[in-house]
């Protein structure tokens, strides 16, 4: 009788312990009731916690790790716009109306890879006839008195010493200045402007075709160079503006950024900031206008438990939650604040307590259990 007593004592001690195990108790210490025991059945119970054999959290991979409370720094996230950098951006515009020609490799389109010096086209000035015939006449007009000043230097200078050295080295002046308005007119009538590319980078085309009339100032060509942006955010926190210094680009891991200020003015009621990456990645995949998000450090520390972003889960009501480990076999969802401390990692603010084991692996599936 006595056997049996002592045998019963430590399976009801045994069981005791499996529902009471370290991760049975809240944020505050409060222990984690279960005021519905089992149906018996797998799956998720009338309490809303999830009761799964040992060999299915084996099969779906589910792992777990203790929570243990620990300072980290503080960042925070920012929408933000890719721009195009002042050092790596340039805009082709003529400096003259007429009709764009192409060179003998043809117009480059969009995505073309450029160098500095490279032509991209030509603008050849098409005159009305009426100015066609002005600039010819006038044209004429000047080689004749080329050819007239020439022929009196000529007879000047076989004179000797009895010509005039004053009226010589007039002649010689005027010579000067008709040959000038002579590469003057002949420019305008028979040479083109050169569009040409002053820095290297990646070719945008506006959509202009060969011999398309284009007007003075028209944007024709956009140069973009792929190792220089800026990156545009906006925060409504006047007062985080001041304990800005780096940030990084989540979708680019890798890609650091240095802040060099904010806007004195603000727009719709937010603040914009500006970074420009410090790493010359070339093969970044971002785009001019792309939308990003930016993820800076202040000086500022938080408590918390770190946690891979991947243990938090959304409720059926879409709030934030991670699964606590119970039991060998029962698993309890907990409601959670966090926020995201660096790429794949967060830190939970509210909502357990140390030494909860928290489901790290596999909570996607354990969310889905019905």
């Amino acid at each position: 009788m006595k056997l049996k007593l002592s045998l019963f004592l430590y399976l009801g001690l045994f069981s005791v312990s499996l529902i009471a195990s370290p991760g049975a108790h809240g944020p505050n210490g409060e222990h984690l009731e279960q005021n519905n025991k089992s149906n018996g059945e797998i799956g998720r119970q009338a309490d809303g916690s999830v009761l799964m054999p040992m060999k299915h959290q084996a099969l779906l991979n589910i792992r777990t790790q203790f929570a243990s409370l620990t300072v980290a720094n503080k960042y925070v996230q920012m929408d933000a716009v890719v721009k195009p950098h002042p050092e790596g951006y340039a805009i082709i515009q003529p400096s003259s109306d007429g009709r764009l020609d192409a060179t003998t490799h043809g117009l480059p389109t969009s995505g073309t890879k450029i160098e500095a010096g490279d032509i991209l086209g030509f603008i050849r000035y098409q005159y009305t006839a009426f100015d066609l015939t002005n600039q010819t006449s006038e044209l004429v007009a000047v080689r004749n008195q080329i050819e007239q000043t020439n022929r009196d230097v000529n007879r000047l200078t076989r004179l000797g010493d009895l010509a005039s050295r004053q009226k010589l080295e007039q002649l010689q002046t005027q010579l000067t200045i008709f040959k000038q308005q002579e590469k003057v007119l002949q420019k305008g009538l028979e040479k083109s402007e050169a569009l040409v590319s002053p820095i290297s980078g990646i070719l945008i085309n506006n959509s202009v075709s060969r011999g398309q009339w284009v007007e003075a100032g028209k944007t024709l060509f956009e140069i973009v160079s792929p190792e220089k942006f800026i990156f545009e955010g906006v925060t409504s926190d006047i007062e985080l503006v001041n304990k800005l210094s780096t940030a990084e680009v989540m979708q680019v891991p890798g890609l650091s950024l240095n802040y060099l200020g904010h806007s004195p003015e603000s727009v719709n009621g937010l603040v914009h900031t500006n970074f420009e990456n410090q790493s010359r990645i070339k093969k970044n995949n971002l785009l001019l206008n792309q939308t990003v998000t930016i993820k800076a450090p202040i000086d500022e520390k938080i408590e918390g438990i770190l946690l891979p972003s991947k243990a938090i889960v959304l409720s059926p009501n879409n709030l934030p939650q991670v699964w606590i480990k119970l039991s060998a076999e029962r698993f309890l969802p907990q409601i959670v604040e966090y926020q995201p401390q660096e790429p794949g990692v967060v830190v939970v603010t509210n909502g357990l307590g140390a030494d909860n084991r928290v489901v790290v692996e596999g909570a996607s599936l354990l969310n889905q259990v019905r």
